[in-house]
């Protein structure tokens, strides 16, 4: 039992000085970029397999989740229809660009039509590798490395960019003793299960944001959440992420491995440019902007705007627009275009 519990004793230690020596230099969002780089690099060190539970990352987003509910704008709910149609707009371009990129990817390199288009669409990591790895013609491998590479690069390069465009925030708010934040992280978890019952994406991350929606609405008083319970959860999702590339995934051809980097370039510069459309259109921050269009998951670019103090409600409604996109129009056409070269 010891043995079977070292490897995630060794992750937990290694996530925890990559987070501590990030928040040493200052650098954005420590607790979560600095484990996710340190967990990452130390796969290519340490022999022995590293291990982090899957329930760790779900309390993780569950935390996270609860934090931008509680705090979630009802004014926001308001507006969606004002924004209704640049986020179709946005995941319109987007997929757009992703098919333009799919075929270019087919054209240069080994990969298939049918891998090249899962590899490039837009979406949610998990939603887009459980698809893949359903679809017998589809190369696992390469969809794997070119979200995952995504991933990193969104949760490492887009805090850079827009953490000079907020004004930190140091005041905190009086935390609540550690029972009531204790319940409120069981209720919100399980929570996150019944909604996960319903097939909802992300469950752990969409319903604890809905369940603090709920309790605003009834005016219920939602317990503070305190920074260190925070930075936990930011080190239990950055484990996870840094995690998930393993040197294994790296044996790719040379050239699927550029074009996974050419990709994730491109999908950021459209990014940049639609997110100066919505600061035009909307009047919101770059940060805030960026953080609603920037081809990263929904949990992933909710926290990021959490820790820099950007709108995390704004951000939250467009990527959860794009999830919905994803998850109702994009999924099902693929799953149509794979019948069809079935047959």
């Amino acid at each position: 039992m010891r043995n079977h519990a070292l490897p995630v004793v060794y992750v937990a230690i290694i996530a925890f000085l990559g987070g501590w020596f990030f928040s040493l230099l200052s650098l954005p969002i420590p607790w979560m970029i600095g484990p996710l780089f340190a967990v990452l690099l130390a796969q290519f060190f340490i022999r022995t397999p590293l291990k982090w539970s899957a329930q760790f990352r779900n309390i993780g987003l569950v935390i996270i989740g609860i934090t931008i509910g509680e705090n979630f704008s009802l004014s926001i709910l308001q507006t969606m229809g004002t924004m209704f149609w640049y986020m179709l707009a946005i995941n319109i371009v987007f997929v757009l660009l992703c098919l333009l990129l799919a075929l270019i990817t087919a054209k240069y390199t080994s990969m298939s039509l049918h891998t090249a288009v899962l590899a490039s669409v837009p979406g949610a990591l998990g939603q887009i590798i459980v698809f893949a790895s359903e679809e017998k013609k589809a190369d696992l491998a390469a969809v794997t490395y070119f979200h995952l590479i995504r991933v990193l690069a969104v949760v490492s390069v887009v805090p850079f960019l827009v953490s000079g465009h907020v004004v930190q925030q140091n005041i905190e708010a009086t935390a609540s003793p550690l029972w009531a934040v204790a319940v409120l992280i069981s209720m919100s978890f399980l929570f996150a299960i019944v909604v996960g019952k319903l097939h909802v994406p992300t469950p752990f991350f969409l319903g604890p944001v809905l369940f603090g929606i709920l309790l605003n609405i009834v005016q219920v008083d939602i317990p503070v959440i305190s920074l260190d319970v925070l930075h936990v959860a930011q080190i239990a999702v950055g484990a996870h992420i840094g995690l998930l590339l393993t040197p294994s995934a790296l044996r790719l051809p040379k050239r699927t491995l550029l074009f996974g980097l050419i990709n994730v370039v491109l999908l950021m510069f459209v990014s940049f440019l639609c997110a100066k459309l919505v600061m035009t259109m909307l009047n919101y921050t770059f940060a805030t902007s960026f953080l609603s269009t920037a081809p990263g998951g929904m949990d992933q670019m909710a926290l990021i705007a959490t820790a820099i103090h950007a709108d995390a409600d704004i951000v939250t409604v467009f990527q959860l627009a794009r999830m919905l996109f994803l998850s109702f129009i994009i999924i099902p056409l693929l799953k149509k275009y794979s019948a069809r070269l079935e047959h």
